[in-house]
């Protein structure tokens, strides 16, 4: 039981990490794929609270692949000024959107797995333990109060005598 333990213990949240690394990987694919870097021009301040990575939105100006002139709102750095040129993502459309996942996230996905995992194998693995342990007492507790219907009698006439 206990080497089924440590197997489970190495191999499951090994293989849920795994799995975790792959879906992330194939995310970052499929998103580094469908998305491209743009050149655009800030149209305004930026605004609104600054992100972990350190951008704010803004309204920015750029001209498509057809030479229209278009104007959305992107992230665009901190103190990025009116009129100066930023490279952004944009989507296959070409609206400006997030950038695509990282390899980075896939590895922060896979720990995060691989530890959740682990930590639930062992709280089954101490329930099942408690189960086990309270079935076996409860029997050796049932075996002792029948030992104790025979004995009881014997020892009550012996001090009442």
């Amino acid at each position: 039981m206990l080497l089924l333990l440590a197997a489970a213990l190495a191999c499951v949240p090994y293989l849920a990490a795994q799995g975790a690394y792959e879906a992330q990987m194939h995310t970052v694919r499929e998103q580094t794929a469908a998305k491209h870097r743009i050149t655009v021009r800030s149209a305004g301040d930026a605004y609104g609270t600054v992100s972990r990575s350190g951008t704010q939105s803004a309204p920015v100006r750029w001209t498509d692949d057809r030479g229209v002139s278009r104007m959305g709102f992107a992230d665009v750095p901190t103190g990025t000024a009116l009129g100066e040129r930023v490279r952004i993502w944009a989507d296959a459309s070409g609206e400006p959107t997030r950038p695509p996942l990282e390899r980075r996230t896939a590895v922060e996905a896979a720990w995060f797995t691989g530890a959740v995992t682990a930590l639930l194998l062992i709280l089954v693995f101490l329930g099942a333990r408690a189960a086990v342990t309270a079935r076996f007492d409860r029997k050796r507790y049932e075996h002792w109060a029948a030992e104790w219907e025979v004995v009881e009698p014997q020892w009550s006439r012996r001090l009442s005598a």
